[in-house]
This record gives C-alpha cells, sequence and structure tokens, in this order.
C-alpha cells in the first residue's frame, strides 16, 4: 500500500481510471459457487444478463468467470460501472476506447464544425467497431443500473440483435435491464442468473465459513446461518466477519435475527465494536472518499498510522476492494461505505468533514485528478477552490472529455450564485456549443462579453476577446443568424494577425461568410470568399478543412446549378475522405448528401440513393443546413410517396428537426413540389396551408422573421408558389410571376431553377393551347440543361415532353449543338415507343445521313442482327466476342441513335433510311 503514482494515461484523462476496466482484485478467496459450475466456458447463449441486489456477489461471480474465460484463451474486455456513469456516452467512449484507442482531441474550431455525435450515431459507430474486430470477443459490463440513460435499452438491443455471433455479453444489474428481453428470450439469446441462483445454499455457506467455524456450529448452524441470511451472501460474509471474532460463535449465531435492523446492529455493535477508536474514527472519515490510496489517506485523513489502519483493515477483510492488481487503490464496499457514511453524519462534525474533502480536493488537484479534484472541492463547500480548479482545467477537460461533466459544474456552480473566471467561462460556451445547445450558448456568450467590457482592460484580454468573437461568429452560423455571422467574420478577418491566427478558423470564417453570399444569390463573391477558404484549408494541412471547403465550393456550384462538375468534384472528395477517415466520418456523411443531390439532379437515381444512405446516418449530429437541405431534397425527390421507400419520411423529418427553422420551411417546400409531382395536390395545398401560403391569395407566409429569410429561400418559396398556382389550373395568374422569377434567375446565374422555371413556362403554354410558345420554352430549357446534366425536372415534366413531341413537326424545334440533340434524346426515352421514334426524328432533321457518319460499321451491322432477330448470344457468336460487348456497343448504338430498345432502334433506323 504504497501509493505508487499515477499511471500516465490517467494523468493524460484527467480521471481516476483504476478499476475501470479490470475486475476487482478481492483480498478473499473467492468461493466457487454452484451457478459458475453451470456457466460453460463455450457461451452457449449471446448474452448472460446476471440481475439481483445489492449484496448478491454479481461482481465476484463476474470477475471469476471472467478469470476462467482468459485462462482458456479468449479475449475478454472490462468495464466497471460506478454512480458517475449516468449517460450512455461514457458507455460507448470507453468500449470504443478499448477496441480501438482513445480518440484524439480535434482542433476546437473543427469540433464545432463537426458537432457532437447524437447516441443513436455514436452506437451505429460502436457496432461498426464490434463487427469489424477481428477476434472472437466477449464484454463484460458490471454495474449497469448506474446508468439512467434512456438510450440504455436501445444501446445493449443494438449490441444484442446487430452484431455478430462470436460477440458475447456479460452483464449485471441490480435492476431489471431496459432491453427487449422478450425477443431475446424467443431467439435464444440470452440466459438470465438472478437471486434464486446466486443465493447461497448450505454447501456454499459451509465453505464460506471454514471448516473451523463449521465445527464450531456444527451442521444445524451452517443450514440457521442459510435460514436467517436467506443465502444473502452479503449477510453471510458479515456473519463470518462477526462469527470470526467471537469466542463463543453459536451463542453469537443465536443472538442475531437476520432483519436489516439485525444487520445494522451487526455492523456498529459487532463488526465495528471490534475495532480500537482510532480505527473506527479512521473509518468513519475514510467513507468520505470514493476510492483512496495511501497516499490519499495521509493528506486527506492525516494522522501517523494510516498505514496500520489500511494494513489491518485489509488483513481482516473489512469490505476493502482493492481497485488494481498492485492494490494502490481502493474503495470500501459500497453497503459498508453508505453505513459508515450514516454514521459520520452523526459522529463527525462539519468542520471535520470539511477539512478531509477539502485536502482530498488539493490532493487531487496536485496529482492531475481533475474530476474528483472538483467533486471533493464542490461537496466541501469551497466554491473558491472550484473556480480555481476549473480555470486550470477548462481547455483540457472540455476537449478531451465532450464537455458533459463539465457543463453540469459551471450549472452547479451558477446555482450557488457564483461565476468561473472569464476563461473557463469562455469553454462552458465552447461546450453547450459542441452539444448543439446553441440559444443557451448564445445567451452565455453575451452575459460573458458584458462582462469582459465592463471590467478592466487586461493585457492577455485580446487573445480572449478574439476567441469570443469567433465563438460567437459560430454560434451565429448555427443558430442560423446568417447575416450576423457574416458580418462578425468580416470583422474578425479585418483584425486577423499576421501569422497568429489559425489557419483552419480563418478558413472557417471565409466559408461562413460564403454561405451568407450563396444563400443571398451572390454567387461571385461567394466563390471569392470560398477560394479565400481554400487558400486557409491548404495552410490547415489536414482532410477535415479541406473537405469542408470543398463542401461550400459545391454548394456553390449546386445554386448555379453545373450537377455534372459538382458530381464529380464531391465524389473525388468522398474516396479521398473514405480513404484516410473511413465512411463513419461525419465529414463523409456530409459530402455525401451533396453528391446524392447532384446524382438524382442527373437521373442517376441509384447512385443518389447508396450516397443517400452513407450520409444520411450522421445528417442529425454532423453538417450544415445547406448541406442537409441537399440530401432531404434528394430524398425528397426519390421518394414514391409509400413508406417502404430506402429513407423513410420519419427519418427524413428527424432530419429536419435538429437545424433551425429555415430548414423546416425549405424542407416543406420540397414537400409540397413533391406531392403535386405524384399527383396528390389534396396533400399539397395541406401541407402549403400548413406553413402558411396556399392558394388562397390572402395569406402570407409569417413563419419566419425576415433576418432569417434569404434570397435563395425566398426563390425557393416563390417556386413552390408557382408550382401550386399551375397545378390548380390558374396558369394565366402564374405568367407574370413566371416571367419575373426567370429575370431574376439569369441574373443571379442560377441555372437549375432557370431550367425549372422555363419547363414550368412551358407547361402553362401547353395548357393554354399555345405549343409553338412551349416549344421555345422548351427548347431554351434543353439548351440550359444539356451541358450541366440537369435531368430531374424533364423526368418530372414528362407529360409536358410528350405533348410538345407528339404535336409538333421537327422544322419547329432548333437544337444547335450535338450536345443538345443527345441530351433531349435522352430525355426522351421515358415515352413511348412511337413518341421515342418521333423524337429521334425531331433529333436529327438536319438529314439522315449524318447518322451514317455517326455510326459505326459495327453498329450498322448489329442493326441487321436486330432485324433478323438474333439474340444478344446469336450476335456474340457470330462475330466471336462476349455478350458483355454486344451490350457495349448496343448501349453506345441506342444512344445515338435516341433510343431505349431493340424495336425503337429499328423503328429509328427504318425512318432514317438505314434499313429497307
Amino acid at each position: 500500500m504504497s501509493g505508487t503514482p499515477l499511471s500516465q494515461d490517467s494523468a493524460r484523462r484527467g480521471e481516476l481510471r483504476v478499476g475501470r476496466n479490470d475486475p476487482p482484485a478481492f483480498f478473499f478467496s473467492a468461493l466457487r459457487t454452484r451457478v459458475l459450475e453451470t456457466l460453460p466456458l463455450q457461451a452457449d447463449s449471446k448474452c448472460l444478463a446476471i440481475v439481483a441486489p445489492v449484496g448478491y456477489g454479481k461482481t465476484v461471480l463476474m470477475s471469476m468467470l471472467l478469470n476462467d474465460f482468459r485462462h482458456a484463451g479468449k479475449q475478454c474486455l472490462w468495464l466497471s460501472l460506478d454512480d458517475r456513469d449516468l449517460a450512455i456516452e461514457g458507455i460507448i467512449s470507453e468500449l470504443g476506447g478499448m477496441l480501438h484507442g482513445d480518440e484524439q482531441s480535434l482542433h476546437p474550431a473543427h469540433s464545432l464544425f463537426r458537432g457532437h455525435d447524437l447516441a443513436e450515431r455514436r452506437i451505429d459507430m460502436l457496432i461498426h467497431l464490434l463487427n469489424n474486430h477481428p477476434l472472437p470477443l466477449t464484454i463484460f459490463i458490471d454495474n449497469l443500473h448506474f446508468c439512467s440513460d434512456p438510450g440504455l435499452g436501445r444501446l445493449l438491443d443494438q449490441m444484442m440483435f446487430r452484431t455478430r455471433d462470436t460477440l458475447h455479453l456479460v452483464v449485471s444489474s441490480s435492476r431489471e435491464m431496459p432491453f427487449d428481453t422478450t425477443r431475446a428470450q424467443l431467439e435464444g439469446l440470452i440466459r438470465q442468473v438472478g437471486v434464486a441462483e446466486l443465493s447461497f445454499g448450505e454447501a456454499e455457506v459451509a465453505g464460506l465459513l471454514g471448516e473451523r467455524l463449521c465445527q464450531a456450529i456444527g451442521e444445524s448452524g451452517v443450514a440457521e446461518v442459510a435460514r436467517k441470511t436467506e443465502g444473502w451472501p452479503a449477510a453471510v460474509r458479515m456473519i463470518n466477519i462477526l462469527l470470526e471474532g467471537s469466542e463463543q460463535p453459536r451463542l453469537t449465531l443465536e443472538s442475531f435475527s437476520g432483519t436489516d435492523e439485525s444487520l445494522a446492529q451487526l455492523l456498529n455493535r459487532q463488526v465495528l465494536s471490534t475495532f480500537t477508536a482510532e480505527t473506527r474514527d479512521f473509518l468513519l472519515c475514510l467513507a468520505q472518499l470514493r476510492t483512496f490510496s495511501e497516499a490519499l489517506c495521509i493528506e486527506a485523513v492525516g494522522g501517523q498510522e494510516v498505514h496500520e489502519h489500511l494494513h489491518y483493515l485489509a488483513e481482516h477483510n473489512v469490505f476493502i476492494i482493492p481497485l488494481d492488481h498492485n492494490r494502490n487503490w481502493f474503495r470500501l464496499h459500497g453497503l459498508f461505505r453508505e453505513h459508515l457514511l450514516r454514521e459520520s453524519d452523526a459522529l463527525l462534525s462539519p468542520s471535520r468533514r470539511q477539512e478531509i474533502l477539502t485536502r482530498a480536493a488539493r490532493w487531487c488537484e496536485a496529482h492531475s485528478l481533475w474530476r474528483e479534484a472538483v467533486e471533493y472541492a464542490f461537496a466541501s463547500g469551497a466554491t473558491g477552490n472550484v473556480v480555481h480548479i476549473l480555470d486550470h482545467i477548462a481547455p483540457f477537460f472540455v476537449r478531451n472529455h465532450g464537455g458533459v461533466q463539465y457543463m453540469d459544474w459551471l450549472e452547479r456552480l451558477h446555482g450557488s450564485g457564483k461565476q468561473a473566471s472569464a476563461e473557463a467561462e469562455y469553454w462552458f460556451v465552447w461546450a453547450l456549443a459542441f452539444r448543439r445547445r446553441y440559444e443557451y450558448a448564445h445567451k452565455q456568450i453575451t452575459r460573458l462579453s458584458t462582462r469582459l467590457q465592463r471590467r478592466k482592460p487586461r493585457a492577455d484580454a485580446g487573445d480572449l476577446q478574439r476567441r469570443i468573437a469567433n465563438l460567437r461568429i459560430s454560434l451565429d452560423y448555427w443558430v442560423d443568424r446568417l447575416e450576423d455571422a457574416c458580418m462578425g467574420a468580416r470583422q474578425w478577418l479585418d483584425g486577423a494577425r499576421n501569422g497568429e491566427d489559425d489557419a483552419f478558423n480563418l478558413a472557417a470564417a471565409h466559408c461562413i461568410i460564403g454561405c451568407y453570399l450563396i444563400n443571398s444569390l451572390h454567387l461571385v463573391e461567394a466563390r471569392q470568399a470560398v477560394q479565400s477558404a481554400r487558400e486557409m484549408a491548404f495552410q490547415a494541412e489536414g482532410v477535415h478543412a479541406e473537405s469542408w471547403v470543398a463542401c461550400y465550393d459545391a454548394l456553390i456550384v449546386i445554386t448555379e446549378g453545373d450537377y455534372a462538375n459538382a458530381y464529380a468534384s464531391l465524389v473525388r472528395a468522398i474516396t479521398r475522405i473514405r480513404v484516410e477517415l473511413g465512411d463513419e466520418a461525419g465529414i463523409c456523411g456530409t459530402t455525401a448528401l451533396m453528391a446524392a443531390r447532384c446524382a438524382v439532379a442527373m437521373g442517376l437515381d441509384a447512385e443518389a440513393r447508396q450516397l443517400l444512405e452513407l450520409g444520411i446516418r450522421s445528417s442529425r449530429s454532423h453538417g450544415f443546413l445547406d448541406a442537409a437541405a441537399c440530401g432531404l431534397e434528394a430524398g425528397l425527390m426519390l421518394w414514391r410517396g409509400k413508406d417502404d421507400d430506402a429513407v423513410p419520411m420519419s427519418v427524413l423529418r428527424d432530419v429536419v428537426a435538429a437545424y433551425p427553422q429555415r430548414l423546416s420551411l425549405t424542407f416543406s417546400c420540397f414537400l409540397i413540389r413533391r406531392l403535386i409531382v405524384l399527383g396528390r395536390l389534396d396533400e399539397a395545398v395541406v401541407e402549403a396551408e400548413r406553413i402558411g401560403f396556399g392558394l388562397a391569395s390572402r395569406q402570407r407566409l409569417n413563419r419566419m422573421e425576415k433576418v432569417q429569410r434569404v434570397a435563395r429561400l425566398d426563390a425557393l418559396i416563390a417556386m413552390t408558389k408557382i408550382e401550386l398556382q399551375i397545378a390548380a389550373g390558374r396558369y394565366r395568374q402564374t405568367i407574370p410571376m413566371l416571367n419575373s422569377e426567370i429575370r431574376q434567375a439569369k441574373l443571379n446565374g442560377c441555372n437549375a431553377s432557370l431550367v425549372e422555371l422555363e419547363l414550368n413556362s412551358a407547361l402553362v403554354a401547353v395548357r393554354l393551347q399555345d405549343p409553338a410558345l412551349g416549344i421555345r420554352h422548351m427548347t431554351r430549357a434543353v439548351r440550359i440543361a444539356a451541358s450541366r446534366r440537369i435531368a430531374r425536372p424533364f423526368m418530372d415534366r414528362i407529360e409536358v415532353l410528350r405533348t410538345l413531341v407528339s404535336q409538333s413537326k421537327p422544322s419547329v424545334w432548333g437544337f444547335a449543338t450535338e450536345e443538345e440533340r443527345v441530351f433531349f434524346a435522352q430525355m426522351c426515352r421515358q415515352l413511348n415507343l412511337n413518341d421515342q421514334v418521333k423524337a429521334a426524328d425531331l433529333v436529327t432533321v438536319e438529314g439522315s445521313s449524318r447518322a451514317l457518319d455517326v455510326l459505326t460499321p459495327r453498329e450498322i451491322e448489329l442493326l441487321g442482327f436486330i432485324e433478323a432477330g438474333l439474340s444478344n448470344q446469336q450476335m456474340a457468336d457470330r462475330i466471336d466476342v462476349s455478350v458483355t460487348t454486344i451490350k457495349w456497343h448496343l448501349q453506345n448504338l441506342y444512344g445515338k441513335l435516341g433510343v431505349s430498345s431493340r424495336t425503337a432502334a429499328l423503328a429509328r433506323a427504318r425512318s432514317m433510311h438505314l434499313r429497307a
């Protein structure tokens, strides 16, 4: 009990970690009970669940089972919980750390951009780690009852039902565990051990008492112990201690009734009364400490006989449990400590308790045990000491522990009417922001700024003021006060100190300015801001910074409607992220959502679904509003109005709920437009009326303050209103709106919007019986869309295309380039056979002789095979190539002819006089 210095791991983490990842090293020889002998080394169930009240030997049983498993060569992990483990985050972090190593501390600015992962995503990441672990694994988790998090049931269910067969669980709790026990039993995945199995029978009582005591009390005495304790192992062990110190064990046993009161009397009058007054006082003082070492006891309790006291307690097995194999750190048994604390309330003076706790806090602070230091300081009532420690540990503790405990401490401090230092309060705001408590964080940072303005200027105030300003910019951005964020970022950059400001912070400021400009539809200026961000990200030298900038750059291109280029850029970024950071990285999901928007716009639905599946998992906890909007729009464009879609509507709505109100209104506009495409006008009208603008002209949109409205959203609202009016048959009323929005879209360079507006204008023209005007609008739409691969608007308005193709002559269509003709032909592939042929005639109005120059000799040969009715295999056999090669040639042929089937290709070839 020398009090060996803390491990580097404990010092680095700032908390005592002994006993967390290894079972206790008991002083006594653990009794091999009958239940242990029934548990095979080759687990026959996925989960062994041990549930019983305190004192039934759950930890002893688990530690012996762990020892058996390890002796058999099995890989096992152990995690002990205590009363600080209230949330599942700690469980997930500990298990993840044991599996994969502790997560490195991130750059503060990147941490805020990344945000705190929600519990669901952290569980998914843990399941991914477990399923990719290379060996069979058994995980022991002791004392699950300490975790009161509602998400515990989901965590256990996921570990039970979503992990591979080679993962096994051994878990204990003093109350029922909140997982799906019924399903686990039906699937044969669980074995349960309870009070009946853990209670001691006479044989086990005899084994614990030992041969000497059994002879002293006889077989009837052993049976009496079993009867009076009802097999409760803790009570049996207490009686063992009592009888060991008795000169007449049989008479002592007869005086014990077995009631709770008798147990308390046993501890007071028999166990404690056998100690000297000094030892009893030492135990009352020791109970104030959650865990202890000899060195801590010497400092906190004082006295010259600490070593002798601890040695005596250990030698006499007085409910003292070692926490490490070297037996340097210990704790008292929970029942025993609770009893001692109740006794100390009456027997220890308040000043003595305060002295012990204050000295314990000081010792823990000196040894970098920050969590224990703060808790002891709070318990002592010395808020000044709390403030001192928090000021010292704030940056380290928040960045390494995620801030939950730190936020609790600051809120407790505020509740007592005290404030921490400005530096510590800054990190409180940072922790709130990391946990996405943005509104509360904004209030706190306003208070902090006011506080600093009132105090006298200090030499070190400049750096803190800049960090506070930077954090306020981020908060304004995350709560969607884009204009405020942009103004703050500009002011912050104006005060940039050459070479002193962090490159990531500089890049983030430029990105925020760029985002505001994108949403204001000032795309030229936005591109300049993002270029500045790219230069800073290059200096930051990391895939995270460069990937964030790539997302904002792609947002500009998406807003312009150049989906082909944006898609290529985003796919390259995703490839790099997956190589360097893996699929589980949040930035990978953000980038995938934006790529999904491009893919669905280009008509690449299969690719869009894969990207959406990759991105949607992290979208509630990682990313920014406009990236989430890209994913939501992609999801709705793929939504067929059914509950069995790849991404259910409920999932999309969950994402919406995680962001500020602008996304909710944006999503509603997307939904209204999709419902119109699906022909569900009544539902579209209901949704429009719900958000404040319907078909009634008197309705106005009042859901958002003007400060949160941006030009990009206003354009979406205008488009939604236009489509609602068209769907309701109010064609002439929409013409002025269409003309106005077309002018604005041209001015802003928003080509995707321009395509949709031209197609809506074509639809109005068709409905007003003006096909010539409709063809002009359609031709403009094709001209804009062809090079940018803006395909989805044509797919959603296929009836307009069918009407115009069926009612027009080749001479009225004017496609200037081959690219436009090919794109138009591809859009027409969705039409029926006759219209496909008609469309193919339209795009080759200049003369069929051009096709002879375009088609290769092999493709002309294949036309003859098609006419002869040969199958793909017969074609392959005839010209000695593979079937795959034949399919490749046919796809090229179909593309050049603007068709999608053999029959259409043959009809098209005949109309061009390529076949008789």
